[in-house]
């Protein structure tokens, strides 16, 4: 990939039948959680790229990744 995007404690809905920690003593019900990891920046990536297509159509790849990589 090209583009590397943190994906630290992003804001995240939750299923509330979990517990927002993995203790067995963990009795929490919460809508939102905080993850980690680069399958929770990937998505928001994705979108500011849909952002930016919808914003300019005629830009090309190159220039969107341009566009995220100079902001």
């Amino acid at each position: 990939p090209d583009i590397s995007a943190p994906g630290v404690n992003i804001l995240a809905a939750w299923p509330t039948n979990l517990p927002p920690s993995s203790l067995p003593v963990d009795h929490n019900r919460v809508k939102w959680n905080l993850m980690s990891g680069t399958s929770m920046a990937c998505p928001h990536v994705a979108g500011v790229v849909a952002l930016l297509r919808a914003a300019h159509p005629t830009w090309s790849t190159a220039a969107i990744k341009s566009a995220l990589m100079t902001t």
